[in-house]
C-alpha cells in the first residue's frame, strides 16, 4: 500500500467521522489493485478468435426436470460442446428467449462438466 499524506489521511477521517463516502480516488490509495496473471505459449488461440470461431448451435436436451410450457425456460440437461452451447445460450439471452422464472434475462446457474477447453474425453476408468 502506497503512503498517505497527512493530508490524505485527514480528510478520510474527517469523511468517516461525517458518515459519508470516500472518494473513488482513495479507493486505489487505500486498497491496492488486483494484479492479473496470464498464461502464454506457442499456439495459444486468442480469446477473440475462439468465441468469434464458435457457432451457436441447436440445443442437444437430454433430459427435461418438470411440467412447463413449450415457450417458457425450465430446467434442463443438455448435452454438446460446452463453447457452442454457452455462446447458444448467449445468444438466446439477447434476444430475449432466455428467461428466468421471475421474468429476468438469462439463467441462474451453469454447471459444465469437465472437460473445458482442452480437447480432452474423460471417461471411468
Amino acid at each position: 500500500m502506497k503512503r498517505l499524506s497527512d493530508e490524505q489521511i485527514n480528510t478520510i477521517a474527517e469523511l468517516l467521522k461525517e458518515g459519508k463516502l470516500l472518494p473513488e480516488e482513495y479507493r486505489w490509495l487505500l486498497f491496492e489493485g488486483k494484479q492479473e496473471t496470464e498464461l502464454i505459449y506457442a499456439g495459444k488461440t486468442r480469446e477473440v478468435d475462439a468465441l468469434t470461431d464458435t457457432m451457436a448451435v441447436p440445443l442437444q436436451k437430454v433430459k427435461v426436470f418438470g411440467d412447463v410450457k413449450d415457450d417458457e425456460w425450465h430446467n434442463m440437461l443438455i448435452f454438446g460442446d460446452n463453447l457452442q452451447i454457452l455462446k447458444t445460450l448467449l445468444k438466446m439471452k439477447e434476444d430475449g428467449k432466455l428467461k428466468n422464472p421471475d421474468g429476468s434475462r438469462g439463467v441462474k446457474l451453469i454447471y459444465i462438466d469437465p472437460p473445458f477447453g482442452t480437447g480432452d474425453i474423460y471417461g471411468r476408468g
